[in-house]
């Protein structure tokens, strides 16, 4: 994906239902997460409600006192909290206010398993139980807090995994729609974008390893596997990464047939070697499948 703010031309309906009418622009990563990349007129009012909803749930629930602390983006900067609030630990009847700017908030993560379709489970088998929860923050901002209020550090966040879940599947399949049309592929992970399946761990995974800072805010690549009858197609994914931030993976769809395969391949600009379609220059293979085809 490239550097900087990028629009995308509309295909003219939404990219979720197929919906004509009343399209509005489609961050790929969410607005509120400091995504620039956009797709013009790419989903309808129902679909971009139900995508508003679970990132609402990511960029407030899980992530709102850090986005606040670290001065994310935001649409509703009048309404942004001035101060974080918590229950005294010595005097639970209290509570205590410190300045947004000074409280080390940290942004809480999912470690999670890769995807069970990779490792060619059955597509309702949960492996949320098995993600793990990470927390960044700033260190320095930390120790300075701790030396102040000692007693007084609280990470306050809801946890919400399939929503978490949710959201890199739309980034995904955004990722893909950024050279792909929705007729080029079967997108799988899209009915737990919209929620009519909801084991979203069977498309969506990471890895359990630490990763490398970056020099970006964040990474979105395309790559693909399978063979020349059939080409799987993943999107991986680093939030804010420019710090030790999990990297994802996103199952997004497959494509049938020697020629439609390789019509996307080309598009994508992916490698063919030895009959199969490898990794194009997407050096992180933490999401290579399990099962051959």
């Amino acid at each position: 994906m490239t550097h900087g703010s990028t629009y995308y031309e509309s295909r003219g309906f939404c990219i979720y239902c197929g919906e004509t009418n009343n399209l509005s622009d489609e961050h790929i990563v969410p607005y509120s997460l400091g995504g620039v990349h956009v797709l013009r007129k790419a989903s309808c009012a129902r679909c971009a409600d139900i995508t508003k909803k679970f990132e609402q749930r990511v960029s407030r629930d899980l992530w709102g006192d850090a986005r606040a602390a670290f001065n994310a983006p935001t649409r509703r900067r009048k309404e942004r909290k001035t101060h974080i609030e918590i229950q005294d630990r010595k005097n639970v009847r209290n509570t205590l206010k410190f300045p947004v700017g000074e409280y080390p908030a940290g942004f809480v993560f999912y470690k999670m398993t890769k995807a069970g379709f990779l490792l060619d489970l059955p597509d309702d088998l949960d492996l949320t139980v098995h993600w793990q929860m990470s927390v960044i923050d700033d260190s320095g901002r930390r120790e300075r807090f701790l030396e102040k209020h000692p007693d007084n550090l609280i990470l306050k966040f809801r946890h919400v995994p399939y929503d978490f879940g949710r959201m890199l599947a739309k980034i995904g399949y955004g990722q893909i729609l950024t050279s792909l049309d929705p007729g080029d592929f079967r997108p799988v992970c899209l009915p737990y974008i919209l929620g009519t399946k909801t084991n979203v761990s069977f498309v969506v995974g990471g890895s359990m390893d630490d990763q490398a800072p970056m020099d970006i805010g964040y990474s979105l690549e395309t790559a693909g596997f399978g063979s020349l009858q059939r080409l799987i197609l993943v999107a991986t994914i680093r939030l804010y990464a420019n710090t030790a931030s999990p990297a994802y993976h996103v199952v997004v769809g497959d494509i049938e047939g020697e020629e439609n395969v390789r019509r996307v391949m080309q598009k994508l600009e992916l490698k063919e070697g030895t009959g199969n379609v490898v990794l194009g220059d997407h050096g992180d293979k933490h999401w290579s499948p399990v099962k051959p085809f």
